[in-house]
């Protein structure tokens, strides 16, 4: 994720604790998702969610690095 920040995300992880814990979540999040790929019915909905948390922390980080030019 962000590869082409790389460097600005490492940054980042190290000094900001909000841009720290929100990666960490997105990071757990990839997890379940990958984990959920694959099985059927109810678990079906439940990976549509985790991917919707996992846009919506996608796109808190985005903001942080645009705000921490």
């Amino acid at each position: 994720m962000f590869e082409a920040e790389r460097p600005r995300v490492e940054r980042l992880l190290a000094t900001n604790d909000e841009f720290r814990r929100l990666y960490e979540k997105h990071e757990a999040l990839n997890e379940e998702v990958d984990n959920l790929s694959g099985h059927y019915a109810t678990e079906q909905i439940q990976l549509e969610n985790l991917k919707k948390q996992k846009l919506l922390i996608k796109d808190q980080l985005a903001g942080i690095l645009r705000v921490q030019c």
